[in-house]
């Protein structure tokens, strides 16, 4: 019983340190905002705040300028007012952020029209990082690991010229932190601690 109880509370620590400093703050598929239409206002998650530019929700079902076929929604990031200007267009988060340390990952493509390459930037407070696709290339994940000293919003941008056709955006997720170091020594004791155990139960059977 007492074997148990320690291999239990050996778990509980390494789960528990693995996990104390991180949660999702934002997530954002795009896929329940339906219907799929020019000049997106945005959805309860991000708004479109580029004016005079704008952003699109395309993709499917059913096909409207669907050229991502299989990811559902998305949002094209040049929309469809504007000419010429810049940002082409914006998507802001509806909520702040405080300072911190935070895990972002996302889904970008380029245009897949054939129009000329466009620089994305995406910031959140004193983050910041420019992404700059070619115009074939499919959705592919980028992620970065950051602190902000700041805080803020979580926007991305899209510079022009406006052209009506944008870097594709998907897959949004905001993560609050990494482990801290005391946290990655603390699952360490605590799987050392089940390796223990585990090592003293042998020994136990190997006598008996």
């Amino acid at each position: 019983m007492r074997m148990k109880i320690v291999f239990a509370g050996c778990a509980a620590a390494a789960l528990m340190a693995g996990h104390a400093s991180a949660g999702a703050v934002l997530t954002d598929t795009f896929d329940g905002d339906a219907p799929a239409g020019l000049n997106w206002a945005g959805d309860a998650v991000f708004t479109s705040t580029g004016a005079p530019g704008s952003v699109d929700l395309i993709g499917a079902p059913p096909p409207f300028f669907d050229l991502q076929p299989g990811n559902g929604y998305y949002v094209d990031l040049d929309g469809s007012s504007g000419g010429g200007n810049d940002p082409a267009g914006q998507l802001t988060s509806v909520l702040s952020f405080g300072p911190g340390a935070y895990t972002l990952t996302f889904d970008l493509a380029g245009n897949l029209r054939g129009a000329p390459d466009q620089t994305t930037t995406v910031s959140l407070g004193d983050f910041s990082a420019d992404l700059t696709p070619s115009n074939s290339t499919a959705f592919t994940l980028h992620s970065f690991t950051f602190t902000t000293t700041t805080g803020g919003n979580l926007v991305f941008t899209e510079h022009g010229p406006s052209d009506q056709q944008g870097n594709l955006l998907d897959n949004v997720s905001l993560n609050t932190g990494v482990p801290e170091p005391a946290s990655w020594a603390l699952m360490f004791v605590g799987f050392g601690g089940l390796g223990a155990v585990l090592r003293t139960n042998r020994r136990r059977l190997a006598v008996a």
